[in-house]
């Protein structure tokens, strides 16, 4: 029996109605690992972050439609902290 090759490397869907990339994912061994980017329709930047063996790393950053910062997560440690900028 033949096995199905792993998947490595970036991974792009693309939004069939705007022509525009949805999702920008890396993957190593069929795993998520590395950057993590979701869009909006209008193309700006949703939520970045990085993944390290599908375990979210590091600073999480979501944006409203518009582009601008809306929420910020640390995923760096065991005590996550987090900063809702909406409330300051």
């Amino acid at each position: 029996m033949l096995k199905k090759p792993k998947k490595n490397g970036f991974y792009k869907l693309v939004n069939q109605r705007t022509g525009k990339i949805k999702i920008l994912k890396h993957y190593k061994n069929e795993t998520i690992h590395g950057k993590f980017i979701f869009y909006w329709d209008n193309g700006q930047i949703h939520i970045t972050g990085q993944y390290d063996k599908m375990k979210r790393i590091g600073i999480w950053r979501t944006y409203d439609p518009d582009g601008n910062l809306i929420l910020e997560e640390n995923h760096g440690s065991l005590q996550t902290s987090m900063t809702n900028l909406l409330e300051i």
